[in-house]
């Protein structure tokens, strides 16, 4: 104990790499989750924007037919464009069903025997 007070480097840098850690931990996420991720995975067709909820069928429920591929792959990294069969995470020329009877979700073919299931939320539309 004796010799670390002799020295009175060692507490200064104590104390400076202390603040530099506190510093670090109280100025925020420097990398907001939306930066690094950007957007969930979303669909514009129909003039609506439909985003991925996590379920995957193994076909698409009955009176679903294809409505048409996606045309344009954007960024996820910004705000969803308006144009219809653009999507931000889905490459071009994938298929995607929709429903007349229920137009609040679609059907995107993932593989042979995959589909994921999209649906429209009404609150999006209004950012």
């Amino acid at each position: 104990m004796k010799r670390i007070l002799k020295n009175p480097l060692l507490p200064l840098l104590l104390a400076v790499c202390i603040c530099v850690i506190f510093g670090v931990f109280l100025s925020g996420d420097p990398f907001p989750a939306k930066e690094i991720y950007g957007y969930k995975p979303l669909v514009y067709i129909n003039d609506r924007v439909y985003g991925e909820i996590g379920v995957v069928t193994k076909s698409p429920p009955e009176g679903f037919k294809l409505a048409g591929t996606v045309k344009e792959k954007v960024s996820s990294l910004e705000p969803m464009v308006e144009r219809n069969f653009a999507a931000n995470m889905l490459d071009a020329g994938t298929e995607i069903f929709t429903s007349e009877e229920n137009p609040n979700e679609i059907y995107i073919k993932l593989e042979k025997s995959k589909y994921s299931k999209y649906i429209h939320h009404a609150e999006e539309e209004s950012d």
